[in-house]
């Protein structure tokens, strides 16, 4: 069977066509769900990129940051996270354009907790919005009256159900994966907070967090 030129055009613009519109109606369809963990890849800060390159394995992306996803007035989507000076709610959109890729996609992917834990959802975020306000822990130790990003997340399942861990916790540490040597970015922000870096201590970050056998992945925005 032989094709003239018009047919062959024809073809082509429906299969370009046919990929578009799948591609297109993927992303409509993808609906966030609260309890939904917002997993992202956060540039713009020393302290951000010190993380990842203490916590990170060679992987294409790798995460700084994470906040999970609650509802809002007027079904508004909102994001309740430890970052700043402070545990707040922020909105989507400004939570998602707050790192960009080279495509200016928002580096930031989505996970939702395996079946057997979404019972525990509604308990946990009752938990997490009676820690808004509460100061963010720059000293990254648990147990305190202060949350970095993924002490909040554990916090609140651990806060919920049978107070079973989801989330494990492992030995901090705050060297670098290439070096084996205490990043300089740490040594520099424990000199200032006058205490000695608490290596091995038992501790919580994205990186670890996003490996959990427990979550499931289920969108990526950056693409």
């Amino acid at each position: 069977m032989k094709f003239n030129t018009i047919s062959l055009l024809i073809l082509l613009i429906s299969t370009i066509t046919l990929f578009s519109c799948g591609s297109r109606n993927s992303q409509e369809s993808f609906k966030l769900q609260a309890g939904d963990l917002l997993f992202q890849d956060l540039d713009g800060s020393s302290l951000s990129d010190a993380i990842e390159e203490v916590t990170a394995e060679e992987k294409p992306l790798s995460f700084s940051h994470v906040g999970i996803v609650v509802s809002g007035e007027n079904k508004a989507v909102l994001v309740l996270e430890a970052i700043g000076e402070a545990v707040q709610y922020t909105s989507l959109d400004s939570f998602l354009t707050r790192s960009l890729n080279a495509d200016r996609m928002p580096k930031v992917r989505v996970a939702r907790l395996k079946n057997t834990h979404q019972v525990r959802i509604n308990q946990a975020m009752s938990y997490g919005k009676t820690l808004i306000g509460m100061p963010y822990d720059s000293v990254y130790l648990m147990a305190d009256s202060s949350y970095y990003c993924s002490e909040l997340i554990y916090e609140m399942f651990k806060h919920s159900g049978d107070g079973s861990d989801i989330f494990k916790l492992n030995p901090m540490t705050f060297k670098d994966t290439k070096t084996g040597k205490f990043h300089l970015v740490w040594i520099d922000h424990y000199k200032k907070l006058g205490m000695e870096i608490p290596e091995g201590k038992p501790g919580c970050n994205p990186n670890d967090m996003s490996q959990s056998k427990e979550i499931e992945w289920v969108f990526d925005y950056s693409k």
